[in-house]
Parts: structure tokens; C-alpha cells; sequence
């Protein structure tokens, strides 16, 4: 009887496959900001990793919200860091996400130009 084995072109393809998929979900665009993030505010990266540069009259707001580029099956799980916090230590930030979302806030007072950095995961 004949066993079934793969072939290494089978075992390629699936991983050339796996690769492709990983670097679309990675290096989508970025997010849309919401005008809650401060006027000017910038940010850099994809839905999965990325920052955002609190804008110049971030410190009377709350909260930075953010659109992902390609909505999610299920709300990410996000870990977010406020880096420059007015010039001290870095600190954590609270988040709400939903699957085409993540709301940014918690962490008070805000400082103009603040750098808040993000990763989130889908599962």
C-alpha cells in the first residue's frame, strides 16, 4: 500500500500563502484618526501597530479614537502607551475597542504633541 506523503511544493505554497496573508493584515494602511485626537494630530503605522502624535489642543480632550482600515471578526485586544507623557515616564493608557475601532483614553492630563503608540490583535 502506498503511503501519502507532501510534497515540498505543497508545503511552499502553504507558506508562501501564510506569508502573504500576515504581511496584508500588517501593512494596511493606517487608521483614521478622529478629530478628538487634537488638532494636527498625525499618526503612523497599520491597524496592528502604529502611533499617534497628539495634536495641539489634545490637553481639554479625553480620548483619541481611532478607525481601523479593515474591520476585524471580533474586537482587537489593544495595549497602548503614552511614550513622551509630557516629557516624563512612559505610562499606559486605557482602550475600548470594538472591531472597527479603539478609543484611546484614560490617562490625563493630555499634552500637546504627546507620542501614543498602539498594538492591537485580532483573534
Amino acid at each position: 500500500m502506498r503511503q501519502k506523503t507532501f510534497t515540498v511544493g505543497a508545503i511552499t505554497t502553504v507558506a508562501a500563502t501564510a506569508v502573504l496573508l500576515w504581511s496584508t493584515a500588517s501593512f494596511a494602511a493606517p487608521p483614521t484618526r478622529s478629530r478628538d485626537c487634537g488638532t494636527g494630530a498625525s499618526i503612523v503605522g497599520s491597524d496592528s501597530a502604529g502611533a499617534v502624535q497628539r495634536g495641539t489642543d489634545a490637553s481639554n480632550r479625553s480620548t483619541c479614537t481611532l478607525a481601523f482600515a479593515l474591520p476585524r471578526l471580533n474586537a482587537t485586544a489593544c495595549m497602548t502607551v503614552n511614550e513622551t507623557n509630557g516629557g516624563g515616564y512612559s505610562t499606559p493608557v486605557g482602550t475600548i475597542t470594538t472591531t472597527t475601532t479603539v478609543v484611546i483614553g484614560g490617562a490625563l492630563p493630555w499634552v500637546a504633541g504627546d507620542v501614543i503608540s498602539y498594538i492591537c490583535v485580532s483573534y
